[in-house]
């Protein structure tokens, strides 16, 4: 696969860190990240969980979503200096 097009779960996943990222740490919530990967919400949440259960994310409550290890670099990116 092309990677200009990644997965459907990759999609997901990159869109919450980069959500965080630009809305200092607060997670979009489930029709935010429908709209923006173009997926049904029940799509959504189908790919929440698998993340979950990949143990890249946690989902505490309804909206809040921890990304695990609190990674903000994606593995394209370079690393942030240090505060």
């Amino acid at each position: 696969m092309s990677e200009k097009y990644p997965p459907t779960r990759e999609r997901v996943f990159r869109f919450i860190v980069e959500y965080k990222r630009q809305h200092d740490g607060l997670s979009p919530a489930i029709k935010e990240i429908s709209r923006a990967c173009v997926l049904h919400t029940s799509t959504v949440k189908y790919h929440l969980l698998k993340l979950e259960n990949q143990g890249r994310i946690r989902i505490n409550g309804r909206r809040a979503i921890e990304v695990i290890g609190g990674v903000w670099n994606l593995p394209d990116q370079p690393e942030a200096p240090a505060p």
